[in-house]
């Protein structure tokens, strides 16, 4: 009788020693899985607001891209030259640093989108692209819109406009 119960009791240690493994293994497993999700790199979508800015610009991962700021960093109204203008879309800090003038080929891409982007003015916009000359390329906002080179890039009393971009 003592060999029976010697058997009974060790398939007994045995099977709570077992379910306790199994349950361990589950708990560290579904940790495990919950902080990868924590640790993923989040997705976007263009023309969602994401970093200050609107989505314009996204690579296939969806993880990366770029973003156009909400508002102009430079109106009409202020008459900065060009140089000016760099420094104002440099300076600005809506959802974090990082923010610059566009590249010629940004601009178009906002130009394209600015119904979804909103807030353009029917004027020119600075681009960071230099066109040769003390010259730096922009584009007409309004009807129709057109890119030029212009020498206006050293005028202090310049009305071009410029709306910042930040890569993510």
């Amino acid at each position: 009788m003592s060999f029976v119960f010697f058997i009974h009791y060790f398939r007994t240690i045995k099977f709570q020693t077992m379910s306790k493994t199994i349950f361990l293994f589950l708990v560290a497993f579904f940790a495990l899985t919950a902080c990868n999700k924590k640790n993923q790199t989040p997705t976007y979508e263009l023309g969602q607001n994401c970093l200050g800015g609107i989505v314009i610009k996204l690579d296939a991962s969806k993880e990366h891209g770029l973003v156009a700021a909400l508002s102009d960093q430079v109106t009409f109204a202020q008459h900065l030259d060009w140089g000016q203008s760099k420094a104002a879309c440099e300076a600005y800090t809506l959802g974090g640093a990082g923010w610059r003038l566009p590249v010629q080929a940004e601009l178009e891409l906002m130009y394209t989108q600015k119904a979804t982007i909103g807030g353009f003015q029917s004027r020119d916009y600075w681009t960071s692209t230099l066109g040769g000359n003390n010259n730096a390329w922009s584009k007409y906002f309004g009807t129709p819109g057109g890119i030029t080179t212009s020498n206006w890039k050293q005028l202090s009393n310049c009305t071009l406009c410029s709306r910042a971009v930040k890569e993510f």
